[in-house]
């Protein structure tokens, strides 16, 4: 695990400048046969080239030795330096550098050769002038070519040595200005009030960081939109809780109050109603609280819509029996196969088919269908009651909305359930007037599940 990057940074780019350096030095080194070596032979050539010239102007020895002295240089002629040279003919050593130690060279092979002579290797050159009847050789010791690689060797390693602090320096320079974009987003995030969950400002940010700061500012919104929804969820419970819980007390005291058991018992009646009214507007603030848009479902898989249509319409049977209502379910599609959550689905089939009952008058119908196209399944309730005029129709999925002068009970949270669990589902709502204009029409189209 990388616990700094700026560290693992500097001590990665160093060494990726050491090794580099290294393999450098090392294949300058190795190099040295293909680059050194050809430019030394060719000094070798010119050399014996320039004696081999000057011979033929002046055969004069005293002569000879004088103009190679002068076009060479004294330097590169003493002991130790560069290279040496002999001139043989008819066995005998005509002539040679000076101040050098006898090694003979006659024996040299016509070209460049390599000859091992007192314990020393040696790079020789030697070309026979015919019309002279000479032999000229011009011979270096290895060991002054080995010196000048080392010399290379050593002024790169040298030069490494000297620049390495200035590489660290650089290095660290160039991280700091880097990060420094890191740094800032840190600062502005520490700086925030835990209230505070705007987005950080993606301008000015490296695009390696922005897949970071962009999943940071969706974490900030779903933190908002929660802390917005507990918001709301109090304020919506305590709103609707009031009235229900206010008259509660009132039949309360009035059953207390009361001197004969008719209308005691008629006060306790309302007693059950307005727990009743209570207990069922805490389940759906609750539903609700738990479907904020943001939410995403974790228990998707492929569902029959007609299967569950069927249990949630078991589960509020008795309200429609408790009214005389008749309550039914067409027969199922040939393939009514959703993606989705089950518990989430069966809220918004309960919460519809609920709602139709609720405003349904007595000795009414409620049909229930599944329908199928190409790309659709489609959810269709239709009711004989009052239905909704066409003006309010988007109206009736806002929380706690309710249309005035009907009588039936409720909280205003049933359709805004139906249209968050619809809306976690890619589902589209419609609302409409049945074929002969009596109740209301609810169709929910679901994208179809193809395996």
């Amino acid at each position: 695990m990388i616990r700094s990057i700026r560290y693992f940074l500097l001590i990665s780019l160093l060494l990726s400048i050491t090794i580099a350096a290294v393999i450098n030095g090392v294949g300058n080194y190795l190099l040295d046969e293909k680059v050194i070596q050809p430019y030394l032979d060719n000094e070798l050539l010119r050399v014996s080239t320039l004696i081999n010239s000057l011979y033929e102007a002046t055969a004069n020895t005293p002569r000879l030795r004088t103009a190679i002295t002068q076009h060479l240089g004294k330097t590169d002629l003493q002991h130790g330096q560069k290279f040496i040279f002999q001139v043989w003919g008819d066995h005998q050593l005509l002539l040679h550098s000076p101040n050098q130690p006898l090694i003979p060279l006659e024996n040299a092979k016509p070209g460049f050769s390599d000859q091992v002579k007192h314990g020393n290797d040696w790079r020789i050159y030697s070309v026979y002038n015919e019309r002279l009847n000479v032999k000229i050789v011009v011979a270096e010791l290895y060991n002054l070519r080995r010196e000048l690689a080392d010399d290379i060797a050593h002024s790169n390693a040298n030069i490494l040595i000297i620049t390495y602090p200035i590489f660290g320096l650089l290095v660290w320079l160039i991280i700091n200005l880097a990060l420094r974009s890191v740094s800032r987003v840190t600062t502005e995030i520490s700086n925030r009030a835990y209230t505070f969950l705007e987005p950080v400002q993606l301008h000015e940010i490296p695009v390696e960081i922005k897949p970071l700061v962009a999943e940071l500012n969706r974490l900030f919104l779903r933190l908002k939109l929660a802390f917005e929804r507990n918001k709301r969820f109090a304020g919506d419970a305590a709103h609707e809780l009031r009235t229900p819980l206010a008259a509660l007390k009132t039949h309360a005291q009035v059953a207390l109050k009361s001197d004969n058991d008719m209308d005691r018992t008629k006060a306790l009646e309302k007693v059950i109603e307005s727990v009743n009214r209570s207990s069922h507007v805490v389940a759906q603030l609750l539903t609700l609280s738990r479907l904020g848009e943001e939410e995403a479902l974790t228990d998707v898989k492929p569902l029959n819509l007609h299967k569950l249509a069927i249990e949630m319409i078991a589960y509020v049977a008795p309200q429609a029996i408790a009214k005389n209502i008749e309550l039914e379910l067409a027969t199922a599609p040939k393939d009514s196969m959703v993606m989705g959550s089950d518990t989430s689905l069966g809220i918004l089939i309960r919460n519809i088919v609920d709602n139709a009952i609720r405003y349904t008058p007595h000795h009414g119908e409620v049909h229930i269908s599944i329908r199928t196209t190409r790309k659709k399944v489609i959810l269709r309730v239709i009711d004989t009651g009052p239905g909704i005029p066409e003006e309010l129709r988007e109206r009736v999925f806002e929380r706690f909305y309710r249309i005035l002068g009907t009588n039936a009970s409720g909280s205003g949270l049933g359709l805004a359930i139906v249209s968050q669990i619809a809306s976690l589902h890619h589902a589209e709502i419609t609302l409409s007037s049945p074929l002969n204009h009596a109740g209301l029409q609810i169709d929910v189209a679901f994208p179809r599940f193809h395996a």
